[in-house]
């Protein structure tokens, strides 16, 4: 009886120290080499660049309009944030289990 306690304590020892050396190697493998980190952090700041660009290109773009156009696009973009409030989709429960309809027998 003591010896199967042992065997079990041992394995789960071996199985916790096992596990623990994978998830350490798969941290280091998941960062890439210096070429690959490298690449992505250039793309990521164009990425950056890029988005900075549309945000000026659109005060721009706005500061170019009258003064009736620059409020009635400020109103158009009111309504179009406001829309989406009222626009849900049913829960998860309830699309997967819609309400029976009574059939027309």
């Amino acid at each position: 009886m003591r010896f199967n306690q042992k065997i079990k304590i041992v394995a789960t020892v071996v199985f916790l120290l096992f596990s623990s050396v994978l998830f350490a190697q798969s941290d280091k493998q998941s960062g890439g080499s210096k070429k690959i980190r490298k690449a992505e952090k250039v793309k990521e700041e164009q990425e950056k660049k890029q988005e900075k660009a549309l945000i000026e290109g659109k005060k721009k773009h706005r500061k170019l309009q009258s003064k009736e156009v620059r409020k009635r696009m400020k109103r158009n973009d009111r309504r179009y944030h406001h829309s989406d409030a009222n626009d849900h989709r049913p829960n998860w429960l309830k699309r997967l289990f819609p309400k029976k309809r009574p059939s027309a027998n």
